[in-house]
C-alpha cells in the first residue's frame, strides 16, 4: 500500500472515515491531557498549595520521559492490533474508579496517587497505539480526517474539563461536600471510559496487520537505536531543531499556573473562580480558542509555509503569557473579561502551538527513524513541560502571581529567537 492512495477515486479502507470508531478514538485520545487538567484541579480543590500540588504533577507525569522506550515495547509486541487501545482503555477504567473510590476517603492522596500513573501510562500507550495501528504519516491524512479528529479531541475537552468541573461545582453547592462532588465526577469518568471500551471492543477492527500504512520502524528494532541517535545528533541543522523544542519554554512555565490562577482563592493573587465559572472560561471557552487557533495555524502554514509563518506566530504566542499577566493585575474583574481574555490568549496560543507542531513533524521526518525521531522530540518536549511545572509552583509560591507572569512574559524572547533563527537556517 503506498503513499498515492489517497488520489485514488474508489476509496480504499485507509482513506474512508470509519464513523463507527474513528471518532471515537480521539474522544479517548482527548481524555489523557483532561485528566492531568482534573488532577491538578482536584489536588488545589482539595487544600494542597501551589508548590506541592505542581511537584505532584510534574511527578505524575514523568512516564512521558519515557516515550520512546514505550514506542519499542509496542513496535515489537505480538499480538492482535487493538490490544493496546481495549487494554488502555480497561486499565483507565479501573483506575478512574479507584480514584473516585477512593477521594471520599481520608486516603484519598494515596489511591489519587497510587491509580494515577495507571492512567498517565495506559494513555501513553492508547496516543502511541492510535497513531501507530491506526492513523497514516501526518501529510498523509485527508483534511476532512484531521478536522473530525481535532473536533474530537476538543468536545472531549470541553465535556471532561468544562462540563464535569460544572458538574462538581453545583454538587458541592447541593451537597456542601467537597470530596463526594469530586467523587461522583470520577465515576461518571470511569463510565464513559467503560463505554469507550465496549463500543471499541464491538466496532474497531483488528487482525494481525495494521489498518493503517506501515511505519517506519528504523530505530524500534534492537541495534538500531543507537544508529538513528547518532543520525539524529550530527550535523547543524539537527541542532538547531534540537534546540528548537526550546520553543515551547514559556508556555511551559505558564502552563500549571495559569490555570491555578483561575481557581486561587482572591487573598492569595488568584481569580477565585468557582468550579462552575472556572469550567465556564477555561474549559469551554479557552478549550474552543486554543483549538480554534490551532486550526487557522495549521492552515497558514499549510498555504504559506512555517518559514514564512513562524515569526508572526512567535509573536501572537506572547499574547497569552501578557492576557494572563492582565488578568493577575485585575483579579477583581468581571467573569465576562475574564472570558475575553481567557479567549484571546488560548487563541494565541493554539496558534503559536501550531508551529511547534509543525516543527516536531519536521524534526520527524528529516532523515531515517521517523516513529523513533517523533517519539523522542515528543519526549524532549515533555521533559521541558515536566521540569518547568516542578518549578513553577516553587517561583509563584515565593514571589506571586503577578510577578510569576511578568517573569514568564520575558521568556517569550525564546521562541522568538527560535523562529528568527529558523527563518535564517531554512532560507533555502
Amino acid at each position: 500500500m503506498t503513499d498515492n492512495n489517497y488520489n485514488n477515486p474508489h476509496p480504499t479502507p485507509t482513506n474512508r472515515l470509519r464513523w463507527s470508531w474513528f471518532p471515537s478514538l480521539f474522544l479517548g485520545d482527548g481524555m489523557l491531557l483532561s485528566l492531568v487538567v482534573l488532577a491538578l484541579v482536584v489536588l488545589r480543590r482539595f487544600g494542597l498549595n501551589n508548590a506541592l500540588t505542581t511537584l505532584y504533577i510534574s511527578l505524575l507525569c514523568l512516564p512521558f520521559l519515557l516515550r520512546p522506550l514505550f514506542e519499542m515495547v509496542v513496535a515489537h509486541f505480538r499480538g492482535t492490533i487493538k490490544v493496546w487501545i481495549l487494554s488502555s482503555e480497561f486499565i483507565c477504567t479501573l483506575s478512574l474508579w479507584g480514584i473516585a473510590f477512593t477521594l471520599s476517603t481520608n486516603y484519598w492522596l494515596q489511591g489519587f496517587l497510587c491509580f494515577m500513573p495507571f492512567i498517565i501510562v495506559s494513555g501513553i500507550f492508547y496516543k502511541i497505539a492510535i497513531r501507530r495501528f491506526y492513523i497514516n504519516k501526518t501529510d498523509d491524512i485527508p483534511p476532512f480526517h484531521k478536522l473530525i479528529a481535532r473536533l474530537s479531541r476538543c468536545a472531549s475537552l470541553m465535556f471532561c474539563i468544562g462540563a464535569m468541573t460544572m458538574l462538581s461545582g453545583n454538587m458541592e453547592v447541593l451537597t456542601r461536600n467537597v470530596r463526594y462532588s469530586w467523587s461522583v465526577m470520577f465515576y461518571i469518568m470511569a463510565g464513559i471510559e467503560f463505554f469507550l471500551w465496549l463500543w471499541h471492543s464491538i466496532f474497531l477492527p483488528g487482525g494481525k496487520k495494521p489498518y493503517a500504512q506501515p511505519k517506519d520502524l528504523l530505530g524500534l528494532h534492537r541495534g538500531e537505536f543507537r544508529l538513528v541517535m547518532r543520525m539524529m545528533t550530527s550535523g547543524m541543522r539537527n541542532h538547531f531543531m534540537l534546540f528548537s523544542l526550546l520553543y515551547i519554554l514559556p508556555e511551559a512555565l505558564a502552563a500549571a499556573i495559569s490555570l491555578l490562577l483561575y481557581i486561587d482563592a482572591p487573598h492569595n493573587g488568584g481569580l477565585g473562580l468557582s468550579p462552575q465559572e472556572f469550567g465556564l472560561s477555561f474549559g469551554t471557552i479557552g478549550v474552543v480558542a486554543l483549538f480554534a487557533g490551532i486550526h487557522l495555524g495549521n492552515k497558514a502554514i499549510s498555504r504559506c509555509g512555517l518559514r514564512r509563518c513562524i515569526l508572526p506566530m512567535a509573536l501572537l504566542m506572547s499574547l497569552h503569557g501578557l492576557m494572563m499577566t492582565f488578568m493577575s493585575f485585575n483579579t477583581a474583574a468581571l467573569l465576562g473579561t475574564v472570558c475575553l481574555s481567557t479567549f484571546i490568549g488560548y487563541a494565541a496560543l493554539g496558534i503559536g502551538m501550531s508551529a511547534y507542531r509543525a516543527m516536531i513533524d519536521r524534526f520527524a521526518n528529516t532523515g531515517s527513524g521517523t516513529e523513533l525521531r517523533n517519539a523522542i522530540a515528543l519526549g524532549i518536549m515533555s521533559l521541558i513541560i515536566i521540569v518547568s511545572v516542578l518549578f513553577s509552583g516553587q517561583i509563584q509560591n515565593v514571589i506571586g502571581y503577578r510577578q510569576f507572569f511578568i517573569l514568564t512574559t520575558g521568556f517569550y524572547i525564546v521562541p522568538i529567537v527560535v523562529a528568527a533563527v529558523n527563518i535564517f537556517m531554512f532560507r533555502k
